[in-house]
């Protein structure tokens, strides 16, 4: 088991939004209205038969060493039961709490050379995880996994089922779900190391990948591609003007993803303490409802069961959600000033970013485009 997430200093830019869509969520789902659509609608499709079981004692850190760079990106696709916006908002943030999570495991192995999460995937870090968030109710964690090389080989595709017991949240630091992200993680560095390319060429690769997104015309017939892979056919000279431009473009979208990972980091850190408490009481209600079906009882009528008895079980799972809930509209209140914006600056202008954080990706990588093109026009 392990702290989840960096020891980084807090940064509140980025949070308000964070924040305060899983403090709606919480409060929502504790009323009895959700609790209603808790007990009646699937949380997620069933897990595929394929998927792997993770066991609980699964080893912390396998012996195998990569200097890769990694690079880890992740979405969900978990049904949205009361098809709000707050809903929708509260599981992508949960995705990124997870992604965060997952980085974490990479980062205290010491194997690996810079691993970052991007917005969504990149042809910068030689290697690529992107992750897909299938279920998450507290009881079970279903995550499906794809390794890909920036030259195009798929190095590991699979799927990840996480059951968490009573146990596993008895740590108020350590997380539930610990043995699923260092199952990944140790899959990742065994298909790595089968892997024969080197970084060198890895690294070259995605210069050259990186050089067609912004400018096209640039280095013709260094790479060769053919159903999704790429081949490295020579390198460019690092004398080359072209090649320090795109080098420099390629260290300010380092820099807007670095920058958004320090203040996201900070705000996730502040709701990972209340997202435990509610995998904890949501898995504290399931547990509940498998018992009565197991006693035969129809879940929707609960027509052998008192009003009294069913309230007293459920407001036990509430009422410690709405402790931290208060803490949670506290944070909301000191954070409601803040937008969700970014400020950096690149040859000494300041560029102003603002929306979602997709939003605010696209709108740096269009700055760098512009940027390229009227240094060509010269």
């Amino acid at each position: 088991m392990y702290d989840s997430l960096t020891n980084r200093p807090p940064h509140r830019k980025l949070g308000v939004s964070l924040v305060t869509s899983l403090a709606m969520f919480v409060g929502g789902l504790c009323s009895a209205s959700a609790v209603a659509e808790v007990e009646t609608v699937p949380n997620s499709p069933a897990a595929p038969q394929t998927a792997i079981v993770v066991g609980n004692s699964e080893p912390r850190v396998v012996k195998l060493r990569s200097d890769f760079d990694v690079g880890i990106s992740i979405s969900s696709e978990i049904f949205i039961q009361s098809g709000t916006d707050t809903e929708a908002s509260f599981r992508r943030t949960e995705a990124q709490l997870l992604a965060a999570k997952q980085r974490s495991v990479f980062e205290q192995s010491g194997q690996w050379g810079v691993v970052r999460l991007y917005p969504e995937y990149s042809v910068i870090p030689e290697l690529m995880l992107d992750l897909v968030v299938l279920k998450s109710d507290g009881r079970e964690l279903l995550i499906k996994a794809q390794l890909t090389a920036v030259s195009g080989d798929v190095l590991l595709a699979e799927t990840y089922l996480d059951r968490s017991t009573s146990s596993d949240f008895a740590s108020e630091v350590e997380d539930p779900f610990a043995d699923l992200f260092h199952r990944i993680h140790n899959d990742v560095a065994l298909a790595a190391s089968k892997h024969t390319q080197s970084q060198r060429y890895l690294d070259s690769v995605s210069f050259l990948r990186y050089a067609q997104q912004l400018a096209p015309e640039a280095f013709p017939g260094y790479l060769a591609s053919k159903a999704g892979r790429w081949q490295l056919l020579r390198e460019p000279a690092e004398q080359d003007p072209m090649y320090a431009r795109i080098a420099r473009l390629r260290d300010y979208e380092l820099l807007f993803v670095d920058t958004i990972d320090e203040q996201l980091s900070g705000a996730l850190r502040e709701i990972d303490v209340a997202y435990k408490l509610w995998l904890k009481a949501s898995k504290e209600q399931l547990d509940w409802l498998e018992r009565r079906r197991a006693r035969g009882v129809n879940v929707e009528s609960f027509s052998d069961d008192s009003a009294f008895a069913r309230h007293q079980a459920v407001y036990a799972a509430y009422r410690s959600l709405k402790i931290h809930e208060q803490e949670l509209f506290e944070l909301v209140l000191d954070l409601e000033s803040e937008s969700r914006s970014t400020a950096l600056e690149i040859d000494e202008n300041i560029v102003k970013l603002e929306g979602t954080l997709e939003q605010q990706y696209r709108e740096w990588r269009e700055t760098l485009l512009n940027i390229i093109l009227l240094e060509n026009a010269f």
